[in-house]
């Protein structure tokens, strides 16, 4: 089983490709991450225009209705930990910890 950051959650839709996802999950966390690249290439970098934008928010939608939303809550102070030994951001630490703890598989961009 794998577990998606949002960088490949957001890869991943913009090339339609949703089949991965068959085996996967993500963090409640992605589901900001996720909706915040879209606004971003919509409207800080005008990449995607706002149609292209908000289908990609309603696939988006579906696919975290779709696939489990694992969550740190209850493992803050672990999270905290290995973003100081890690050197990592406490949000790239958490899809690690996640991914350690639960003997998945992470995928990332």
């Amino acid at each position: 089983m794998y577990l998606f950051d949002a960088s490949a959650v957001v890869n991943l839709v913009k090339r339609g490709s949703l089949k991965p996802f068959i085996r996967g999950a993500t963090l409640d966390l992605a589901v900001y991450e996720s909706l915040n690249a879209i606004w971003k290439e919509h409207k800080m970098l005008s990449r995607i225009d706002l149609e292209t934008a908000r289908t990609f928010v309603e696939i988006l939608k579906g696919l975290f209705d779709s696939i489990p939303l694992e969550s740190v809550k209850g493992y803050e102070t672990e999270v905290f930990e290995l973003a100081s030994k890690e050197g990592l951001t406490v949000y790239d630490a958490a899809y690690l910890y996640v991914a350690m703890k639960d003997g998945l598989t992470l995928v990332s961009d």
